[in-house]
C-alpha cells in the first residue's frame, strides 16, 4: 500500500516540474470546504475525495430526506427497511456504518448504545433547515478521531443573512404523506438566525416484503442556527436540533407486525466561541451535546397473542474541542486542538419471560491532533496529519494522514493523492452489554486513494476517476462459540468512483456518477452484505424561464448481496434501476409551487432481504416567503 502511494505522490512531483515554467492560467478552486481541515479551503486545495452538495442542489432535488439525497452520491450505498422511517444505514467506501463519522454543524450524532457499534440512523432525519451537506471520503481520524475510518459527512444548517425572512410550506401525496414547516431567517452585520419546524405524516407502506399491514411514520423536527459577533471580529455561536420520530415496524424479513412500533429521539445542541488572538493567531473553542433515545413496544396481536415486549436505549455524547490555527506564513496554517469526549449510555428490555437492563455506563476519549497545510504558489497543496488519542478503556491509539493536491491551470488538470490510518472504539453496548467484552480493542484501518480531475471546454466538460484502498483489521465480530463481541474480522474494500459533469447548453446541467466497489470479508473471502459492486446515477436539472426548474434522476443499483435465514446463507438481491423526477415554478417572487414523482416506472425492489421499497409515488406542495 505505501508503495502505491509514494508513486503516486512522485507523479506529482514530476508533473510539478515538468510545468513550472508554463504559461500561468486561472483555475477554478470550487466551493469552500471546512471538514476535510477544520479550516475553509476551496474544494481544489484539498487532497481528500469531497462531494459538496449546496443548497440549490437541495432544492432542485426536492428530496424530504437527507439520506435520498446521499444515495445519489459517489462511494455512498444507503440501504432502508420499508418506506419513510425505515431503519436507514450508509456505507462509505464499504466500510461499515459504524465507519463513517456524520455530524450536525460539527457536532457528532450517533447512537453511543448501539449493538452493531455505534452509527447513526438516518430514517428520521428530513432536509429542513439545512444549507449544505459535506461528505469528505476516506480516512479523517487525524482530526475527528473515532469512527471517521471511511470517511465525514458534515450537515450544515442554514445561516440568515439579510432582512428577515418568513416561509411556510406545505406538501401531500401519496400513501396519505404530508409535509408542513414553517422558518424564520435573517442576519445583519451584527448577528443572523435561522429557525424552522417541521412535521411529516405518512400511512406508508408495509415494511415486510410482501406483507398487507401499512407501517406509518410520524416526524416532528425543530432546528435553529445563531449567530452574534460579540467585539471585533470575535464570533459566538449555536446550533441546536430537534427530531422526534416514531414508525410502525415489523417483526423482520417478510414478517408483518400490526403492533411493533419504534420512537426516536435525538437532541444536539453545540456552542461556538472564535476569537481571532492575533493576524497569524486565532482559536476555536467548541461545546457540544448529544442526546439519544430509542424505544420500541411490541403490543399482542392476532398473528402472536402472547406477545409482549418493550426496550429501551438511552445514550449520551458531551464533547469539547479547542483548536488553534497558527499562520506562521501565507503559505502555511498549523492547525493544532486538543479534544475531549465522554459518552454515556444505559439499556433496557423485558418480555413476559425475561427481563434485562445495563445501568448507565461511560467511557471518556482525550485526543491531541495537529495538522499543517502548505500552499506553494498555488499549485501544489500538501496536508500532514498526526493524531495521539487516549481511551479510558483501551489505552492509547496513534493515527496519521498524508494528503497532497497539484493544478495545471494550462489545461484544467487537477492530481490528488490520500495515505492514512485510522481508528473505531468499541461502542459501549460491545463493551459493557450481556454480549461485550470489556478487553475489546479498538478497530484499525489503513487507506490510500489516487485521482485525477480534468475541466475541459472552458470548464463546461468536467472529468473525475479516484482509485481508493482500504485494508480493515481488528475489526469486531460476533463470536458463536462464547456468545460475545472479539475483534475477529478483517475486511478489505477497493474500487473506481468516476464523475462527468457536462453544460451542453445555459442552465442545462448533466452530471453522471459510476462507483466499482470489491468489498470482501478476508476470513470467509465472500462479499461483504448490502454494498453494491456496481452503482451508477444520472442526473439531468434545467431551469427554465428564470421561474422554473425540472430535475431527473436516474440511479442503477447492480450486484448487491444480503444474508437470509438463521443460520444465514449469502444471496444476491436483484438489481434494479430507479427514475426520479420533481420540478417547481415561481409564481411570484413570494409563491412557489412544487411537485414530486419518485420511482416513475415502479420498480419492485429491495434494499435489505424481506423488506419493501417504496412504489411509485406522487406528491405536490407550495411554498410561500415573506
Amino acid at each position: 500500500m505505501k508503495s502505491k502511494f509514494l508513486t503516486g505522490m512522485c507523479i506529482l512531483a514530476l508533473v510539478q516540474a515538468a510545468s513550472a515554467m508554463d504559461e500561468e492560467k486561472s483555475y477554478d478552486l470550487g466551493k469552500i470546504v471546512v471538514t476535510a481541515t477544520k479550516t475553509e479551503l476551496r474544494e481544489a486545495e484539498i487532497g481528500a475525495s469531497v462531494t459538496v452538495i449546496t443548497s440549490e442542489e437541495i432544492e432542485e432535488k426536492g428530496k424530504m430526506t437527507v439520506v435520498e439525497l446521499l444515495r445519489t452520491v459517489q462511494g455512498v450505498n444507503v440501504t432502508q427497511q420499508g418506506g419513510l422511517g425505515g431503519f436507514t444505514q450508509l456505507y462509505l467506501r464499504g466500510g461499515a456504518p459504524g465507519h463513517t463519522m456524520v455530524m450536525i454543524d460539527g457536532i457528532e450524532v450517533k447512537y453511543p448504545m448501539e449493538m452493531d457499534g455505534g452509527f447513526f440512523d438516518f430514517a428520521h432525519l428530513t432536509t429542513d433547515n439545512i444549507e449544505r451537506i459535506e461528505v469528505i471520503r476516506g480516512p479523517q481520524s487525524t482530526l475527528y478521531g473515532s469512527s471517521a475510518m471511511s470517511g465525514v459527512i458534515n450537515i450544515i444548517t442554514k445561516k440568515g443573512k439579510g432582512k428577515p425572512k418568513f416561509s411556510v410550506s406545505s406538501e401531500g401525496g401519496s400513501y396519505k404523506t404530508f409535509h408542513k414547516s414553517v422558518g424564520l431567517t435573517g442576519g445583519a452585520e451584527r448577528g443572523d438566525y435561522s429557525f424552522s419546524v417541521s412535521r411529516v405524516d405518512s400511512d406508508g407502506i408495509s415494511g415486510a416484503a410482501g406483507g398487507s399491514e401499512k407501517d406509518g411514520s410520524r416526524i416532528t423536527t425543530a432546528s435553529s442556527r445563531m449567530g452574534l459577533k460579540m467585539f471585533g471580529s470575535t464570533k459566538l455561536g449555536l446550533s441546536l436540533r430537534y427530531n422526534d420520530g416514531e414508525s410502525d415496524i415489523d417483526d423482520g424479513a417478510n414478517n408483518d407486525d400490526p403492533n411493533y412500533t419504534a420512537e426516536k429521539k435525538m437532541f444536539c445542541g453545540g456552542i461556538n466561541f472564535d476569537q481571532p488572538v492575533a493576524d497569524w493567531w486565532e482559536h476555536k473553542l467548541h461545546l457540544s451535546l448529544v442526546n439519544t433515545e430509542r424505544a420500541y413496544r411490541d403490543l399482542p396481536d392476532s398473528d402472536s397473542p402472547t406477545e409482549d415486549k418493550d426496550s429501551w436505549y438511552k445514550g449520551e455524547i458531551k464533547k469539547l474541542d479547542w483548536q488553534h490555527n497558527l499562520l506562521p506564513s501565507d503559505f502555511d496554517t498549523v492547525t493544532l486542538g486538543f479534544d475531549y469526549k465522554k459518552e454515556a449510555g444505559s439499556t433496557y428490555y423485558r418480555s413476559k419471560t425475561y427481563i434485562s437492563a445495563l445501568d448507565e455506563k461511560t467511557f471518556d476519549n482525550k485526543g491531541i491532533y495537529a495538522q499543517n497545510h502548505l500552499n506553494l504558489g498555488d499549485r501544489f497543496f500538501t496536508t500532514l496529519g498526526l493524531r495521539t488519542d487516549t481511551h479510558e478503556i483501551f489505552g492509547a491509539e496513534t493515527t496519521y494522514k498524508l494528503s497532497s493536491a497539484y493544478l495545471i491551470p494550462q489545461s484544467g488538470t487537477r492530481f490528488k493523492a490520500n495515505w492514512g490510518t485510522a481508528f473505531r472504539a468499541p461502542s459501549l453496548y460491545q463493551l459493557y452489554s450481556s454480549y461485550g467484552d470489556i478487553n475489546l480493542k479498538p478497530e484499525e484501518s489503513e487507506s490510500y486513494d489516487m485521482g485525477i480531475e480534468q475541466n475541459l471546454l472552458d470548464k463546461k466538460v468536467f472529468l473525475s476517476a479516484t482509485y481508493f484502498h482500504n485494508d480493515f483489521t481488528n475489526m469486531l465480530g460476533f463470536d458463536m462459540a462464547t456468545y460475545k463481541y472479539k475483534n475477529i474480522d478483517k475486511a478489505e474494500t477497493k474500487g473506481v468512483e468516476a464523475e462527468a459533469k457536462l453544460i451542453p447548453i445555459r442552465n442545462l446541467t448533466l452530471k453522471l456518477s459510476h462507483t466499482y466497489l470489491k468489498a470482501e470479508d478476508k476470513n470467509s473471502n465472500e462479499p461483504l452484505t448490502r454494498r453494491a459492486k456496481y452503482k451508477q446515477n444520472l442526473n439531468v436539472n434545467y431551469a427554465f424561464l428564470k421561474k422554473g426548474n425540472i430535475n431527473l434522476n436516474l440511479a442503477r443499483v447492480l450486484k448487491r448481496h444480503d444474508k437470509k435465514g438463521w443460520p444465514s446463507t449469502l444471496i444476491e438481491l436483484e438489481d434494479y434501476m430507479k427514475v426520479d423526477v420533481s420540478a417547481s415554478y415561481d409564481l411570484t417572487r413570494n409563491f412557489q409551487i412544487f411537485g414530486r414523482l419518485d420511482n416513475l416506472f415502479d420498480k419492485d425492489y429491495q434494499e435489505v432481504y424481506g423488506y419493501s421499497a417504496l412504489g411509485i409515488s406522487f406528491s405536490a406542495g407550495v411554498k410561500a416567503t415573506f
